[in-house]
């Protein structure tokens, strides 16, 4: 094959050709946790009271439990029953709850979620410790993270970054799920339902004891959507159907050891559309496949001295035929250790790693191919972070996590913390912080094949190859100051208050007249985010938020003016919710959650409000009947620049627990 130089109007539809198709191919748009137990996701959200809330312990800020009150970052909780009760039936979806993230539906089964902005190539996401962002492209496959929803503990959120600790691609936040220890999971349930968009669903869960030491319990469920519609009435080619299965076993096979495994596979279909745009039709089904197993070893001889180890393989397989391949398998170990440093009086928590991923993404004749077709990529890390009581009121936190990796080397990821209380009843923190998303794949490596119909959409010879990744591109950089406040009144009511200043250097830009891909963007952004929990009443909960984002991107050092505008018009600088919980009698729960989405002006998106509503009547204590609805306001709506609208949806959930 050989590589041509391309025109700017052909570079403009290049652009827009690998952009539009990797969206559709990679169905997503151009921690380690220490043990711990929970014990609120049986309990009603309306029931706990807010000093139950902040003492929420939260693993995410520092690697190890910490109260959620005196936590020096921009976190979130999301629990388990404020998950379910909202009516969520994706993780996605659950992360609208939270403030400054923004979770954009782009076809009926695809998501991009992203933090303050940008794209969703800055998040870090784990499942129970285990990474789930693709080296690809950097972003998370959310049409196949799942798992049973009655099992998810908690999901931690930080706004912000979290490079110190959790490494590379954490720029602009962590997402932390943390799924519940099976002695929390002992008997059976069952949840099955039907609607109009969610046409079945139906999950099994069994946990049980084991001898006097352990706990095991195991998951098996299976999905069908529908459809979404054009934006003309038609309806799309994008249904999916999905199965999953998985195990978590505990053991605490002697005094201060805990050993912990987990796995799961999942298995799905997806319907998509004929590559050349001119013609409207289904093309052949993408399928997807993957499997992991993980296993963890903690150790606590006393209270100051703890560590713990942990291994995982992931691997997955994708394929869109005639556009996109990926096959994936990735290995990851991990130490951690947490002591106190007596002569100092200071807590030191450090650790290091290794990864390896090894990939297969097939070659001509589909569209979307890379050069070279397979790659291994290693990365090694150390991270180091120390913790000093300043008086009894103040705390100060300062690390860095270091990384080496073949494509650009020796990275540096410090951070500095502090965090004071304000007397009883209010606590303030601010955080100055360095961190950066490594190159992936697509960065560097992709490229086209024209073939028909490709080569009459971009008015190329049939067997030849334009690239845009560039193997030069470097990692994209951020220097982040964040301030806080944190303040709670005795019984009622409880204000979280962050606010931010972002730097971003080395932002990717696609250079004319080569259509490669460059590191020539910077930008500036900054926002606040307030959250408020209120409790007027016994059984009522009102949780309303707020977030603000300005972006001013520079793009004077590149050719490329598309994409700063793309970065100043592609996030909402006002978004909103409210999610209210209710138990008007005892074997009665209503939810409802009303949330504003401000325009994207360049995706051509206007701000909508919408409508989630969930009533359930428990008639026996094994036994829930629920009827949910999401999106209600409008018959149809875009949340993304895309030809697809997501409709309302209406279905009837059925849950039964047993021994």
């Amino acid at each position: 094959m050989t590589e041509r130089a391309v025109t700017e109007p052909e570079h403009a539809r290049v652009r827009r050709l690998a952009l539009a198709a990797l969206a559709l191919a990679l169905a997503a748009p151009a921690g380690a946790a220490t043990p711990t137990r929970m014990a609120l996701a049986e309990q009603d959200l309306t029931e706990l009271s807010l000093q139950e809330l902040l003492d929420v312990q939260v693993i995410s800020v520092s690697k190890h439990a910490e109260p959620l009150r005196h936590a020096a970052a921009a976190i979130t909780v999301v629990t388990g029953d404020e998950l379910r009760r909202a009516g969520t039936r994706t993780l996605a979806q659950a992360l609208r709850l939270v403030p400054g993230i923004q979770v954009a539906r782009t076809n009926a089964h695809s998501y991009t979620v992203t933090s303050r902005g940008f794209s969703g190539d800055k998040l870090e996401v784990l499942l129970d410790g285990r990474s789930v962002y693709s080296p690809l492209t950097s972003t998370v496959f959310w049409d196949v993270l799942d798992t049973s929803l009655d099992d998810v503990d908690r999901i931690e959120v930080i706004r912000g970054p979290g490079g110190t600790l959790w490494g590379a691609n954490a720029v602009n936040g962590v997402i932390n799920i943390v799924t519940r220890h099976s002695k929390d999971t002992v008997g059976n349930t069952l949840r099955a339902g039907s609607g109009s968009e969610e046409r079945a669903y139906a999950a099994f869960r069994g946990g049980s004891k084991i001898g006097d030491v352990g706990h095991a319990r195991f998951y098996a469920k299976a999905l069908e959507r529908d459809t979404s519609v054009q934006r003309d009435g038609r309806d799309s080619f994008d249904a999916q159907r999905l199965a999953s299965a998985g195990f978590r076993s505990d053991w605490a096979p002697a005094p201060a050891h805990e050993f912990m495994v987990s796995g799961g596979y999942y298995d799905g279909r997806e319907q998509t559309e004929d590559l050349d745009a001119t013609v409207y039709a289904r093309a052949e089904d993408a399928t997807m496949s993957g499997a992991n197993l993980l296993a963890r070893w903690a150790h606590r001889p006393s209270a100051n001295n703890e560590w713990s180890a942990q291994a995982y393989y992931d691997g997955y397989r994708r394929d869109l035929p005639e556009v996109f391949s990926e096959k994936r398998d990735t290995g990851d170990v991990q130490f951690q250790h947490r002591f106190t440093l007596k002569p100092v009086a200071a807590t030191v928590t450090w650790g290091g790693g290794y990864r390896v991923s090894h990939d297969e993404t097939g070659g001509p004749p589909r569209a979307i191919i890379f050069d070279p077709a397979s790659r291994t990529l290693e990365t090694w890390s150390l991270f180091v972070q120390g913790q000093r009581a300043l008086g009894k009121d103040g705390e100060l936190s300062v690390g860095s996590k270091f990384e080496h990796n073949e494509l650009t080397g020796f990275e540096a990821q410090p951070g500095v913390r502090l965090g004071w209380k304000l007397g009883e009843r209010a606590f303030t923190w601010g955080a100055v912080s360095r961190a950066v998303r490594l190159p992936n794949r697509l960065d560097q490596d992709v490229a086209i094949f024209c073939e028909p119909p490709v080569d009459v959409i971009l008015g190329c010879t049939p067997g030849t190859t334009v690239r845009i990744g560039n193997p030069d591109f470097d990692s994209e950089k951020v220097i982040a100051y964040e301030w806080g406040l944190r303040a709670w009144t005795e019984r009622d009511v409880t204000v979280d208050l962050t606010t931010f200043y972002n730097t971003y250097t080395d932002l990717r830009s696609t250079e004319s007249p080569s259509g490669s891909f460059e590191n020539r963007l910077e930008a500036d952004s900054y926002g606040a985010e307030l959250a408020v929990g209120w409790t007027p009443a016994a059984g009522v909960s009102v949780r309303p938020f707020y977030a603000f984002l300005k972006i001013d991107a520079d793009g004077s050092a590149s050719t490329d003016t598309n994409t700063p505008r793309n970065l100043e018009g592609s996030s909402p600088r006002h978004s909103a919710g409210v999610h209210l919980a209710l138990n008007p009698w005892p074997n009665v729960t209503v939810d409802g959650f009303l949330r504003y989405v401000d325009r994207l002006p360049r995706q051509q998106v206007p701000d909508y409000v919408e409508l989630n509503y969930r009533l359930a009547w428990r008639p026996t204590p094994a036994l829930e009947l629920a009827l949910v609805g999401a999106d209600l306001l409008h018959d149809s709506h875009a949340e993304a620049g895309t030809a697809f609208e997501l409709e309302r949806a209406v279905w009837l959930d059925l849950n039964w627990s047993w021994q």
